[in-house]
This record gives C-alpha cells, sequence and structure tokens, in this order.
C-alpha cells in the first residue's frame, strides 16, 4: 500500500517534521522449496538539515527488539541530509532515528509485509513511500 504526499502537504509538513521518502521493490526470492520468501530493496532518503543533530538507521526483527540482532545501516550524507539502501527480509523493521542538537526526538518504523513496505509507527516524521512495480 504506496502513501503518497500531495507536494503542497510536503512544503507545509517540512517546517514541523523531517521527510523520509523511501522507494522500495518487493522481490521473490525461494530459499527452500517448501516456501518462498521476500526480500525488499529499499532506497531511502533522508531531507534534514545536516547540521541540526544525529540521524541513526537499524533494522530489527518484527516484535523481537531484544531478542534480535540489531543492524545498523550505513549512511551517505550530503547537503540537504542523509540516503542508504537496505535489504530487509519478510517481518523485518526499518526504524528511522533523528536527534537534534536541542534534544527533539524524531523516530519512523517500517515493516515489511506481505509484499508491501508499510508505515507502523511515526512521531515527528513525515513519510513518502513509493513501491516500484517489475516490468
Amino acid at each position: 500500500m504506496s502513501k503518497t504526499i500531495p507536494q503542497t502537504a510536503l512544503d507545509e509538513s517540512q517546517a514541523n517534521d523531517f521527510l523520509v521518502h523511501i522507494t522500495y521493490e518487493c522481490i521473490l526470492q525461494e530459499r527452500a522449496r517448501e516456501f518462498d520468501s521476500y526480500i525488499y530493496e529499499i532506497a531511502c532518503s533522508i531531507v534534514y538539515p545536516a547540521t541540526a543533530g544525529h540521524l541513526s538507521l537499524r533494522i530489527t526483527g518484527a516484535n523481537s527488539y531484544r531478542r534480535s540482532n540489531i543492524k545498523e545501516v550505513p549512511v551517505t550524507y550530503h547537503e540537504r541530509g542523509a540516503t542508504t539502501y537496505v535489504e530487509l527480509f519478510e517481518d523485518e523493521q526499518l526504524e528511522v532515528r533523528i536527534i537534534t542538537l536541542n534534544g527533539a526526538f524524531s523516530k519512523a518504523i517500517y515493516v515489511a509485509r506481505k509484499q508491501e513496505l508499510c508505515e507502523q509507527y511515526t512521531r515527528q516524521l513525515t513519510s513518502n513511500l513509493q513501491k516500484m512495480e517489475r516490468s
């Protein structure tokens, strides 16, 4: 389920929220003959003032914050924010956190499920999710 935000809404929200733009593609990957698994290829762009604070991206298992290994996601910083590429498996979560220098905390969690990437939780972040269809 893709969520598209009109440009005017993005302009209005950027004054208060950071913008996370995610483009993703879901690819079927057979792991065993008994079942199929999906892998999600995600390109993520985060617009925020790079000097405003600290950015953290990580992958966790769904509903297993304390039990699963947390994988930190490396990002490439640029003038307007940061970008990254990441792969998620079914039921894994992508967590985006921004902590500004004045202590403001923004966070979003996205979950990969049923061939879709869905926003599960957001706080002071505006998300724009776009699914790429295979041709």
